[in-house]
């Protein structure tokens, strides 16, 4: 019986965490139930390419104004109205591989083998980041 959650090119997908290294494959992803959605974040760059590591509040300022990360997992019910399960009508809805914007503090943190991962609900998410855009920090 195959069920909703198996998809076969996930199977093959490692993923690495930015600050530890540590690596996990897409087998032993936590699998996201009813309406909610995997995402792995972005990373806040402790140091500089030329090795110079930033303050804390350098890094905080990152984090706030560049949450965003891409999607890994969905829910069987993600996207789904809650109570009959149909599509939501819009055609505009994540992916798994999408790159997505969400708030800082949404979702639940939690760190599998190393690798971190938050769980959203589906209508945390904020935006869908297309290709080739880069988010940065603004001030102003």
């Amino acid at each position: 019986m195959k069920r909703m959650y198996d998809v076969s090119h996930q199977h093959d997908k490692t993923y690495t965490d930015e600050e530890t290294n540590a690596t996990i494959g897409s087998d032993q992803l936590p699998i996201p139930l009813n309406w909610k959605v995997l995402v792995q974040p972005n990373q806040v760059k402790a140091k500089t390419s030329g090795g110079i590591y930033l303050p804390e509040s350098s890094k905080d300022n990152e984090e706030y104004l560049t949450a965003h990360g891409t999607v890994c997992r969905l829910g069987d019910l993600a996207y789904r109205d809650r109570d009959t399960g149909e599509r939501w009508r819009s055609e505009t809805h994540p992916k798994g591989g999408d790159r997505v914007t969400y708030g800082k503090y949404a979702g639940q943190k939690i760190v599998v083998k190393g690798v971190k991962f938050l769980l959203l609900n589906d209508d945390e998410i904020t935006s869908i980041l297309p290709d080739g855009v880069d988010v940065a920090a603004y001030i102003g």
